[in-house]
């Protein structure tokens, strides 16, 4: 079974692909490709899980060929897409839509958004929000607009994300997860990095 993690950037979908699967995280930075790859605590994201986080670069026909590499799989697998339209058009029930009802963080997201990527990233987005010339102001209104025009089947609410113990118990509810310990420790490692780089 594929289970896509549709989130908006800022909001923790490489922390959360890295607690749910150990299979989506590599060690080395030795890749066979000259791909950039995202970070997850102490590790790196697969970037064939991480394919969709572009997917204006690619095709309908190159998307659906890239869920259904998946398919034969037998063991569930978690990837990454920022990639609305295509989600609710072909893979709606087996979409996670992140979300956050606390508004109080909205505005962490967008900063961290800001933060953590490059200026070429920036301005990719600035095409696709509404641009006021305060990108973080901007960014936090789209999240919420977002929010507020897709809501599907399947959702997990990160309000928890800042409370260790708390956002366990909804992990471990949501996905049905029978141990914590690769859970518990990724999110540790993660935060604790991001503390050292802030």
């Amino acid at each position: 079974m594929i289970y896509p993690i549709l989130f908006r950037g800022g909001m923790h979908g490489d922390l959360l692909i890295g607690m749910l699967d150990k299979k989506s995280l590599i060690s080395t930075t030795h890749w066979q490709k000259d791909y950039g790859h995202s970070r997850c605590a102490d590790k790196y994201i697969k970037y064939s899980r991480t394919y969709l986080k572009k997917y204006f670069k690619y095709t309908t026909e190159q998307k659906l060929k890239y869920y259904n590499s998946f398919k034969k799989t037998t063991h569930p697998v978690y990837f990454l897409t920022h990639d609305t339209d295509f989600s609710i058009n072909y893979y709606k029930e087996e979409t996670i839509q992140i979300i956050c009802s606390d508004s109080t963080l909205i505005d962490y997201f967008a900063k961290r958004f800001y933060t953590l990527h490059k200026e070429r990233v920036i301005k990719e987005t600035k095409k696709i929000i509404t641009n006021t010339g305060n990108f973080v102001e901007d960014y936090k209104n789209s999240l919420i607009l977002w929010q507020e025009c897709f809501n599907f089947p399947n959702q997990f609410d990160i309000k928890n994300i800042m409370n260790k113990s708390l956002f366990l118990k909804d992990l471990k509810k949501i996905f049905k997860l029978e141990s914590l310990e690769w859970a518990e420790h990724i999110y540790t490692t993660h935060f604790n990095m991001q503390r050292l780089t802030a």
